[in-house]
């Protein structure tokens, strides 16, 4: 009876298996996409980020379809749908195998939706004409294309792949993560005048700005992008910022810039705000420079989210708190705090204390004063913030929490998010402080609080009643499931 299943069911089923939905989602990492503990080699504990979390997802439903093109014809046949349904590329050599294999079979590229290419090692035996050159070549066999993802810069090679781009699938493709150098901004905004289909684009700038760049013919174009929802800009964007405040994005809602460690000739942003500000939901904000938070607040009445640098000098209308606000924001649910790496006394900050206190101090003066001003009377609907540097959070777990003199702030911010009802978080989504445990030391602590009595007893029970109904399904599995059907249905289970 299984033999005979529909091929309709069948594709259902491996749909289900190969856990690859969310790669196909028109959207990008933000700097709320949650990292997470694991364990190197050498025993230590470490944050995997979200992107970094992205590629193991796209090399584990890559296993997950390689196991069911082996395991029969028909199951090969209906699998190369699933199989290049997206291309991760992590050797550049392997661009090239793939594009002889388009170039032999020009259907394979009908099924791609999403195409990933990123390095983690330099040359990979290839030259950078050569990559260029089968790169484009798979562009060409992708006229359903949605998704373009390159993580190494694109220095000499803009030209030959924005041009594929906008030649042949310049209607389909939805998302755009590209690095570029900053003096390729004027190819830039001719590639996108081609892309009204943009939802999501991340750029990002590579090298040192030019002290006036030469747009030629694209300095007078006044760009419409009518579907892009998600800007995010990242390095020195200054010129592209500046271009883009006469362009119309209707459609834009979230926007995140990250200017790095640069700290000079930052753009006009409170103009760019004027202009676009009005309806936006996502504002992400990490940079070192000082911002007129209050003016941004105002230009941005719809926020939902809104992430700042609390280092910076913000005016204070008291000793104790800063003037983040003029008025209430009404909408405001979410806010991110970047950087606060002297805030706990770790880290480098541990080490810099020593050589310049005053200056450590200082910040940390801000940092309170700035946190103090997150609370419900300038933020009625706040319910969370969450510290994102996963720096900081690397050196509190290293430390194993923050330092005996910076103990007291810990608390007294703890406190504040408890007595108005907001939750503080880290950049893994768990509460701040909750560093990650060993499976023994977690066992000990249990221990402890179930000898101790109260809550904690019953928290002891539901988690052994859990792993006993785990190990009684996993059971269940390997008693009723077919050898051959259990990599199916282990991926259904785990998405149910």
């Amino acid at each position: 009876m299984v033999c005979n299943l529909p091929d309709e069911l069948w594709l259902h089923i491996f749909d289900l298996a190969v856990e690859d939905a969310d790669l196909l989602d028109h959207t990008l990492p933000t700097v709320f996409s949650e990292a997470s503990w694991f364990k190197t080699l050498y025993g230590d504990w470490s944050l995997r980020t979200a992107q970094e979390g992205v590629n193991n997802a796209q090399r584990r439903s890559y296993a997950t379809k390689k196991a069911i093109m082996s395991t029969c014809r028909t199951w090969r046949r209906l699998g190369y749908e699933f199989f290049y349904r997206f291309l991760f590329f992590s050797n550049p050599r392997n661009i090239q195998r793939v594009c002889a294999l388009m170039d032999r079979d020009k259907d394979i590229g009908w099924w791609t939706r999403r195409l990933h290419v990123t390095r983690y090692f330099a040359g990979g035996g290839t030259t950078m004409e050569t990559t260029q050159n089968s790169l484009v070549s798979i562009i060409r066999h992708c006229p359903n294309l949605q998704i373009f993802v390159v993580n190494w810069p694109l220095s000499n090679t803009l030209k030959a792949i924005g041009d594929a781009l906008c030649t042949y699938c310049p209607r389909t493709l939805r998302v755009l993560h590209i690095n570029i150098p900053t003096t390729s901004l004027p190819r830039l905004i001719f590639m996108l005048q081609c892309l009204p289909a943009l939802v999501t684009a991340h750029i990002e700038f590579d090298g040192t700005p030019p002290e006036q760049i030469n747009l030629g013919a694209a300095a007078d174009l006044e760009l419409t992008l009518p579907s892009l929802r998600h800007l995010s800009l990242r390095g020195p964007f200054q010129d592209f910022l500046e271009e883009s405040i006469g362009w119309s994005m209707p459609s834009l809602r979230a926007l995140c810039l990250d200017f790095i460690n640069h700290r000079d000739d930052f753009p006009d942003l409170i103009e760019f705000l004027r202009v676009h500000g009005a309806q936006l939901t996502f504002l992400d904000l990490n940079i070192i420079p000082t911002l007129d938070v209050p003016t941004i607040l105002d230009l941005c009445p719809l926020l939902t989210t809104f992430t700042f640098n609390p280092d910076w000098r913000i005016p204070t209308w008291s000793f104790l708190e800063s003037s983040i606000v003029r008025r209430p924001h009404a909408n405001i649910t979410t806010i991110g705090l970047h950087h606060l790496l002297y805030a706990f006394g770790v880290g480098y900050a541990a080490t810099y204390d020593k050589v310049d206190p005053l200056a450590t101090q200082m910040i940390r003066r801000r940092n309170d004063i700035n946190f103090a001003a997150l609370n419900k009377r300038n933020f009625p609907r706040l319910e969370r913030i969450r510290v994102l540097n996963s720096t900081l959070l690397s050196d509190l777990e290293a430390n194993n929490g923050p330092s005996q003199q910076c103990y007291e702030r810990w608390e007294r911010w703890w406190k504040q998010c408890h007595k108005e009802g907001i939750r503080l978080e880290d950049c893994t989504g768990a509460t701040l402080g909750t560093l990650p445990m060993d499976p023994e030391d977690e066992e000990d602590e249990e221990e402890s609080v179930a000898e101790e009595g109260g809550p904690g007893n019953h928290l002891s029970s539901l988690r052994e009643l859990l792993m006993e109904c785990r190990r009684m399904n996993a059971q269940r599995e390997m008693d009723v499931t077919p050898p051959a059907l259990r990599m199916i249905y282990a991926g259904t289970s785990r998405i149910s």
